[in-house]
């Protein structure tokens, strides 16, 4: 079952004190990141801006294409200059596009004061949901800030669940072995032209998503909204296949059907930040 988070705000900030998963209508939130425990921080969308409901429908009519690329920058204001250099100019009125360059920077501009850092990767496209990929943790190289920050444009947002919901490491990691052995599979059955053994392995790629083995019987999987502003928790590759993995960092996954969006995916290249203790 998919349900969306549970927006509790305190006043006058908007933010939730408790709890992995942190919610604001405020972007200073951001800070609280920082914080032992605190897995992401979503800050809620505003009522969409007139260049915001534009490119939306661009991405959505395909008329607005970014083929997956990723950007870096030795530090954040030369993202605008790469931006500009990197984006196509069709498909854009001139505003729709200056304006979400501008966003995009100011989203580097955030991860770089959050995550103490000034090198920073970019990873940008339009793209239709696909089954490719399941519910997952993003991971950073070690002594890296491990945060990320995420923003989906249009269409459906970015899934995910809580450190409660889970069965425990061992059961995400069987689940996630089976499945990329299962993705694998229908990529190379498609390939192949072997469209009777794709179908087999798509349909339990379907069983395997509607199930979610990993899950406690209680779990939940909530969606985020498009044009949310999340920070989450990386995990130290190093740690990779420790017994408390999954505790560490952010579990989570892309819709898997649905219009074409535009996914913009920060991740710190160098820094240091003090976490709250």
């Amino acid at each position: 079952m998919i349900s969306p988070p549970s927006m509790q705000f305190d006043a006058p900030l908007g933010v939730s004190r408790s709890g992995p998963v942190v919610c604001s209508r405020e972007a200073a939130a951001l800070v609280q990141m920082r914080r032992p425990g605190v897995q992401a921080v979503i800050v809620a969308p505003q009522p969409p801006a007139p260049w915001e409901a534009a490119l939306a429908e661009r991405v959505r009519c395909g008329a607005f294409v970014v083929p997956r690329c990723t950007i870096n920058v030795p530090r954040p204001e030369a993202l605008v200059h790469a931006l500009e250099q990197s984006l196509s100019e069709d498909g854009l009125d001139f505003e729709t596009r200056l304006a979400l360059i501008d966003d995009l920077a100011a989203l580097g501009d955030s991860l770089a004061q959050l995550a103490g850092c000034s090198a920073l990767m970019l990873r940008l496209f339009t793209e239709a949901p696909t089954r490719h990929c399941g519910f997952h943790v993003d991971t950073v190289a070690p002594g890296v800030p491990p945060f990320g920050l995420l923003k989906v444009y249009n269409g459906a947002g970015t899934r995910y669940v809580e450190p409660g919901a889970l069965a425990g490491t061992e059961a995400f990691q069987a689940y996630q072995e089976r499945r990329e052995r299962l993705a694998r599979e229908w990529r190379e059955a498609l390939g192949a032209g072997f469209e009777q053994e794709a179908q087999a392995r798509l349909a339990a790629l379907r069983s395997i998503d509607d199930t979610l083995p990993f899950l406690r019987p209680s779990g939940a999987v909530h969606e985020i909204e498009a044009r949310a502003v999340v920070a989450f928790r990386h995990l130290d590759v190093s740690l990779h296949g420790a017994a408390d993995a999954v505790a560490k960092a952010w579990v989570h996954c892309s819709p898997m059907e649905g219009e074409s969006r535009l996914v913009a995916n920060f991740t710190p290249l160098e820094g240091q930040v003090a976490l709250q203790g």
